[in-house]
C-alpha cells in the first residue's frame, strides 16, 4: 500500500464523517457513496473501518442507515474540554440572553468557518440556520468576521486566500463578494472592537458579535447575539455584547492592558 493511496484513505474516511450533522444524522451505504462519487465497495470497506473504531454505528432495519458512534462523542468531549466554559462564564452568557431576549452563540474559528460550540436560542420563535456544531463561513457571520478582524496579517491573508480558492458565494445580496471587500470590513471590525453583520447570511438577520481573548492574550473565540434585525436594538446590544466578551476574557485568564 503506498504513502499517497493511505493519505487518500483517510481523506475519504475524513470527507465520510462530515457528512453527518444534525439535518442529516443518518444516511444508507448509497447515499454515502453517491455523496462523494465513491464506488459501492470502496465505500463499504471505509465504513466497517469506522464502525469497527466505533465512529459508526449501524441501525436494524432493511435499509440499515450509518449514524455516528460513541468515538465522536469521546472527541468532543476533548474539545469541550479544552474550551471549557466555566459556571460564571455561563452566567454571563444566560444574562446577555436575559438582557436582549435574542439568540446567544459562542464560536470559534476552524480554517475558513465558525463552529458554534454553545448556543442559548431566544424563548421568541425564529428560524436560524444555526445549531451547536454547525459551521458557517467565516466572511458572512459576526463570529467569523470579528475573529478574522483579529487574528495577526499572515494568519489573516492565509484564512483570505483560502476563502478565494473556495470562493464567495452569495447567500443574500448583501454577502461580501470578493477580498478586497472583507479587507475593508475587518479593518472596520478591528477599529470599533466589533462586528454588525446584517443580512448577509440570512436575509432579515443581524448578528452582533465580539472578540473572547485566553490567557495568552489571542483571540480564542466570539460571542454574538443574534436575532430579527427590526428587534434588535443594535446600540444597546453592542454594549453588552463587548462587556459580555471583556468579561467572558476574564474568566478565561485574559489581563487587560
Amino acid at each position: 500500500m503506498t504513502k499517497d493511496y493511505s493519505i487518500q484513505t483517510v481523506q475519504n474516511a475524513m470527507q465520510i464523517l462530515r457528512l453527518f450533522n444534525a439535518e442529516k444524522d443518518e444516511w444508507t451505504l448509497t447515499e454515502i457513496a453517491q455523496a462523494k462519487a465513491m464506488s459501492i465497495s470502496t465505500t463499504k470497506r471505509l465504513l466497517d473501518i469506522l464502525e469497527v473504531y466505533g465512529y459508526l454505528t449501524k441501525g436494524a432495519g432493511g435499509l440499515k442507515k450509518y449514524r455516528l458512534g460513541l468515538s465522536v462523542l469521546k472527541l468532543s468531549g476533548i474539545v469541550k474540554t479544552r474550551f471549557e466554559i466555566t459556571k460564571e462564564a455561563q452566567q454571563l452568557l444566560n444574562k446577555l440572553l436575559e438582557d436582549f431576549v435574542e439568540t446567544v452563540h459562542i464560536g470559534v474559528l476552524e480554517g475558513t468557518h465558525t463552529v458554534y460550540l454553545d448556543k442559548l436560542d431566544s424563548r421568541y420563535p425564529v428560524h436560524l440556520s444555526t445549531y451547536i456544531g454547525k459551521q458557517s463561513p467565516v466572511y458572512c457571520t459576526g463570529c467569523g468576521k470579528v475573529m478574522m478582524a483579529f487574528k495577526n496579517k499572515k494568519e489573516q491573508d492565509e484564512i483570505i486566500q483560502q476563502i478565494v480558492n473556495e470562493g464567495f458565494y452569495p447567500f443574500t445580496s448583501k454577502t461580501v463578494r470578493n477580498a478586497a471587500e472583507l479587507r475593508e470590513h475587518l479593518l472596520q471590525i478591528k477599529k470599533q472592537g466589533y462586528a454588525a453583520s446584517t443580512d448577509e447570511y440570512q436575509e432579515g438577520i443581524t448578528s452582533i458579535a465580539a472578540p473572547i481573548y485566553d490567557y495568552n492574550d489571542t483571540v480564542a473565540a466570539a460571542i454574538s447575539v443574534t436575532g430579527p434585525t427590526k428587534r434588535m436594538e443594535i446600540p444597546e446590544i453592542i454594549e453588552g455584547v463587548v462587556k459580555t466578551a471583556n468579561e467572558f476574557s476574564k474568566s478565561m485568564g485574559y489581563i487587560p492592558n
